[in-house]
């Protein structure tokens, strides 16, 4: 049994405006202690599908149609308790920013010690081993419990929400851009330390950035979002080097390698409107690749290999079509 099973998530932001859809016919799986990466720019329903998961949505929110499995359970149709639940237990998150995340007239052993007691009853000198075995953990100073979060510098303030999220051992971590203000430096520690703990604790990571790099070297699967769908899921090692939809591509052409000799590529254009997406295929207005027929008729995922699935009108085209991807006039001319 996967320990996170989403198929077929719809939700809706109610807004003076009308309905915006956040999500449309999201499916994501994910298995036992496995690292999976949803990639894709800002607007485009990462945070939100990490929320929903959470079961944290503002209160304009509605999930419309779909299931979020946890272990087997259904909790949209459970209810707000059986998130409740699950919340710290069974799921915990770890948050894009830690000054927001963490209260500042607290201290830091104080908010670690509430995420155990509101779960767990335990004696205080109980709660007190664990909160500094959790700090410990992360690479954190014990000594320094007693500090406020202003007392920490950025990387270390990430880690004590990363051992807040780790108190009570929870099978799966959701990771909300967590090293986003952070430099590189700080940030190849930070993820060196959930590398290290996700070996020795086994849990499973969802983890959500706009930086495709990052992904690649810290996750097992990828998922790219555009415009609140999944358009693009499979393997790392096929979405790097095989990947079958137009944005995926337009993604790795930005990105900046060693070497490189010419200017990243950008993808022109912005995201879709979710308050009026696109009859067709929501990135087609953008697309190089776009024909007729992509303006008019939605894709649904198809399967490209066992594990490995796009939504693309083209995607058998792909290996034809990617070299041209690779071309920075590809993407500043008109379409082919």
């Amino acid at each position: 049994m996967a320990i996170l099973d989403i198929e077929g998530l719809d939700l809706r932001y109610r807004t003076d405006r009308g309905p915006a859809e956040a999500l449309s016919e999201v499916s994501l799986r994910v298995e036992r202690g496995e690292a999976i990466g949803i990639v894709g720019e800002s607007g485009c329903g990462k945070s939100t599908l990490l929320k929903a998961v959470m079961g944290v949505m503002p209160p304009n929110a509605a999930i419309t149609a779909g299931a979020i499995r946890f272990e087997g359970r259904d909790l949209v149709a459970a209810g707000p308790e059986a998130w409740r639940r699950i919340r710290w237990k069974g799921v915990a998150m770890i948050a894009q920013s830690a000054l927001n995340a963490l209260n500042p007239v607290k201290r830091v052993d104080a908010q670690i010690a509430e995420a155990i007691t509101t779960h767990e009853s335990r004696t205080r000198a109980e709660v007190e081993a664990r909160t500094r075995e959790l700090l410990a953990l992360v690479g954190v100073d014990p000594g320094r419990a007693r500090d406020y979060p202003h007392q920490f510098s950025g990387g270390m303030r990430q880690r004590v929400l990363i051992a807040m999220a780790l108190a009570l051992r929870p099978p799966l971590l959701l990771a909300d851009e967590p090293t986003t203000a952070l430099d590189v430096i700080v940030q190849d520690q930070i993820f060196r330390r959930i590398g290290a703990l996700r070996g020795e604790l086994g849990f499973a990571m969802v983890l959500v950035t706009h930086d495709l790099a990052l992904v690649i070297e810290n996750c097992d699967r990828i998922a790219v979002m555009y415009g609140g769908l999944v358009v693009e899921e499979g393997p790392v090692a096929a979405i790097a080097t095989a990947s079958c939809h137009p944005y995926t591509l337009g993604l790795y052409n930005a990105l900046s390698r060693l070497g490189q000799r010419r200017q990243p590529v950008s993808i022109p254009g912005r995201p879709p409107d979710p308050l009026a997406p696109p009859a067709g295929c929501r990135f087609a207005p953008r697309c190089p690749f776009a024909i007729e027929r992509c303006h008019r008729e939605r894709p649904v995922m198809q399967a490209l290999s066992a594990r490995h699935a796009a939504r693309c009108l083209r995607a058998a085209e792909m290996n034809d079509l990617r070299p041209a991807a690779a071309l920075p006039e590809t993407w500043e001319g008109p379409q082919p």
